[in-house]
């Protein structure tokens, strides 16, 4: 079908290319709570924040200090607040008022909000368990995303994730759109491809703001990152993962 040749064209025209949704996300903030109120997906997205909830609970019992990336509203803050025993939590956004958001959502007496870009040095330490959920896929190549993300982890701490992958991606997103929706996006998704390519990256637009990888591809990342992946949760759209690091480089 159509839709599907725009992507599979777009996506060949980008290889090499990361995405970058920088701008896009510092302007707006993911808003978790209104996309569990689509008809045909709220089970799909309750059912992920359910396996994050029981990866915090299994992995999480021993972490004194978080770190969330691009923790949006603070819905998953709020999960690692009352999930886990952490007595400071540092939680990062782009987004100005998802931060804002975030602070008006959890309750915790050690909470350190920081507005800073995934990429840039913030001048944070590393923690017992660091958690990025719902962007991994927005903030650039995958494994140099969880690269990044694993350096924040302290030796023997605990990575949580998750990952909207390219498994059902056209049926995901024909259930989220329609139709005609997706075909449109597809055919932005393209264009914005071509001027990517043109331009050898110079000029960008937030048509392109996301990575979609296979899980299976997913999980062979994480394998050659992570020292060891305690477990990962495969679902129709997402899936969701555990890992440790022991400490000393890997990569």
């Amino acid at each position: 079908m159509l839709a599907e040749l725009f992507a599979r064209s777009g996506r060949a025209l980008l290889e090499g290319f990361p995405p970058d949704g920088r701008e896009y996300w510092a302007a707006r903030f993911w808003d978790r709570a209104a996309a569990e109120q689509h008809v045909q997906l709220r089970p799909e997205f309750l059912t992920q924040k359910e396996t994050i909830a029981d990866l915090l609970r299994a992995h999480g019992q021993d972490a004194k200090s978080v770190i969330e990336v691009a923790c949006g509203t603070g819905e998953f803050t709020e999960m690692a607040a009352k999930l886990t025993p952490a007595v400071e939590i540092t939680a990062i956004d782009i987004s100005a008022e998802g931060l804002a958001r975030t602070a008006q959502r959890v309750k915790h007496d050690d909470l350190r909000l920081v507005e800073g870009d995934f990429w840039a040095d913030n001048g944070l330490e590393q923690a017992d368990l660091v958690q990025c959920l719902d962007a991994i896929h927005h903030l650039g190549d995958l494994r140099q995303v969880l690269i990044r993300l694993r350096s924040m982890v302290k030796p023997g701490g605990i990575f949580i994730g998750n990952l909207w992958t390219g498994d059902n991606f056209h049926e995901f997103q024909r259930k989220r759109y329609g139709v005609a929706g997706h075909l449109t996006r597809t055919a932005s998704f393209l264009g914005t491809a071509m001027i990517i390519r043109a331009s050898a990256g110079r000029l960008k637009t937030g048509a392109y703001r996301t990575q979609l990888t296979r899980s299976d591809e997913a999980v062979a990342v994480l394998r050659s990152v992570f020292d060891e992946v305690l477990e990962v949760r495969k679902e129709r759209y997402f899936m969701g993962f555990a890992c440790r690091v022991d400490g000393g480089p890997r990569p």
